[in-house]
């Protein structure tokens, strides 16, 4: 085995996380913006409908697809500088040929979208959707490239760039909501949209030629790589169609529960993607590509200890994550949100679906994991298979659960959803590879749960001698980092968890 797996993901993961922490708020601040300029108005809605059909698109055909597909087939090539090049000009040309003629075809369809997506809109509204659905049309083509770039750059062990494109994007957007609003009105945030979508593809060149990947004008239909994509594709496109299709259900039956619970569901929600973000992601998405890179070199002592790494980072880092935010759900909520027309009824509407979300948290994380992990030894046959039954699953759950318990129920739904498909495909990937968790994880998912433990008793003990929300968030916050320190200083002092035999 490797030695220092666990330092690796650690190292490189820690470059997302970085940038993660001020991604974010930025974000919020992208968004507490546009809402100090424009309101919530008519308008405002326009740009929200018009800007989540092609963002939906290119989420589910190209990136989601994409990625799931193109690294564990790059880093077959990556020690092959001129077939590594030509492999990316292949993907990158395919993909604007694809991407291109959707648009064009969208284009000319548009009015009939715009009557798709926007129905109850005045014809007024549906005007101004369908120009600003125009004027972001490109986003599908340059996300598309950009997801192309993000595979091949992670395939060579790069992930500062593509993670700082969503600094920029936000910057461009904030810049010409500030600049452009006065002059060209919402517009100016169709503009921000497609230019700064631009700079993120801008951004990745210097680091693409840092690394000799050399961009060629050719398309080579017969190469060995997009045979394979073709054969991956669809698992690929199911896999990345499943969450965006649970989500929709999850939003169609909370409107039918009484006016606000749809909305808590969404707040819940961007609270859960945070920890998510920080850990879960930087995770998976640096040992996916060294992952895919041990199945070319038919090295499985090497893949199965780089993913055992990665499921007890997982463990650590999101247990006492779920804990924190299960503790502390009414007072992150208030902090957060509690202000204006966002009241105490709210807050408890959102705290019982941060509830529900935040006991899955760990499980959404290791299915993402197991589903990279199939990927990477090019199955994707295998999670779409559970994610389709997941659907059906997650509809049931929905029905039963929201009945006696409203939004908590759906958002309890969907952590019961995450356990079903992250148990399913570890039974299953243990019987494809013979894989099995040794006595060190054992050990370390032990110290994770009596982490997480003693993280809710302190919580409970702190919530009896201070009210203040912004208090007990710090507070609280730094006893759980002190309480992962001191169970697990070990891993943070180089210590690896030791070699399979």
């Amino acid at each position: 085995m490797i030695k220092g797996d666990l330092a690796y993901i650690v190292k490189k993961g820690s470059v997302i996380t970085l940038i993660t922490i001020f991604s974010r708020p930025l974000g919020y601040i992208r968004e507490a913006i546009q809402a100090y300029v424009f309101g919530a108005t008519v308008l405002v809605d326009a740009f929200v409908v018009a800007f989540n059909f092609p963002e939906l698109i290119q989420t589910i055909f190209f990136s989601g697809a994409i990625s799931a597909l193109l690294v564990p087939i790059c880093t077959k090539y990556v020690k092959d500088e001129i077939e590594f090049s030509r492999v990316y000009s292949t993907f990158v040309n395919i993909t604007l040929f694809l991407t291109g003629l959707f648009s064009l075809l969208v284009l000319l369809l548009s009015e009939q979208v715009v009557k798709v997506i926007a129905p109850g809109f005045s014809p007024h509204a549906k005007t101004v959707t369908r120009n600003l659905f125009l004027i972001m049309l490109p986003v599908i083509s340059t996300h598309g490239v950009l997801s192309v770039m993000k595979s091949f750059l992670n395939a060579k062990d790069h992930f500062a760039a593509p993670e700082l494109s969503g600094i920029i994007w936000n910057l461009v957007f904030i810049f010409s909501c500030l600049f452009l609003s006065k002059t060209l009105g919402i517009y100016s945030l169709a503009i921000g949209v497609s230019v700064g979508s631009f700079f993120q593809i801008l951004l990745q060149y210097p680091f693409l030629r840092k690394l000799k990947i050399e961009y060629r004008p050719e398309i080579k239909f017969s190469h060995e790589s997009v045979k394979e994509a073709k054969r991956l594709f669809f698992g690929a496109f199911i896999g990345a169609s499943i969450l965006p299709i649970n989500s929709f259900v999850d939003r169609i039956l909370a409107s039918f529960l009484p006016e606000g619970h749809v909305a808590s569901l969404a707040y819940a929600f961007r609270i859960i993607v945070l920890p998510f973000s920080l850990f879960a992601v930087p995770i998976y998405t640096v040992s996916f590509s060294s992952i895919s890179r041990s199945f070319h070199e038919r090295d499985w002592k090497a893949l199965f200890s780089r993913l055992e790494s990665s499921i007890n980072l997982l463990f650590i880092t999101l247990i006492p994550s779920s804990c924190l935010l299960c503790g502390l759900k009414s007072e992150i909520v208030t902090l957060l949100y509690e202000r204006g027309a966002f009241t105490t009824l709210e807050t408890e509407l959102t705290s019982k679906a941060l509830l529900g979300y935040g006991v899955g948290l760990l499980f959404y994380g290791l299915s993402v994991l197991f589903v990279r992990a199939f990927s990477s030894i090019h199955d994707t046959r295998t999670p779409a298979i559970v994610g389709i039954t997941s659907i059906f699953l997650n509809g049931l759950l929905d029905i039963i659960l929201m009945i006696p318990y409203k939004n908590f129920g759906i958002a309890l739904a969907t952590s019961i959803v995450s356990f079903y498909n992250f148990l399913l495909l570890f039974l299953l990937w243990r019987k494809k590879t013979g894989y099995g968790l040794r006595n060190e994880s054992f050990m370390v998912i032990g110290k994770s749960i009596l982490s997480g433990l003693i993280i809710l008793i302190v919580v409970g003990m702190t919530k009896r001698f201070f009210q203040n929300p912004v208090l007990l968030v710090i507070l609280d916050g730094f006893c759980a980092l002190s309480i992962v320190y001191f169970l697990f200083r070990g891993f943070f002092h180089g210590t690896v968890i030791p070699s399979r035999s």
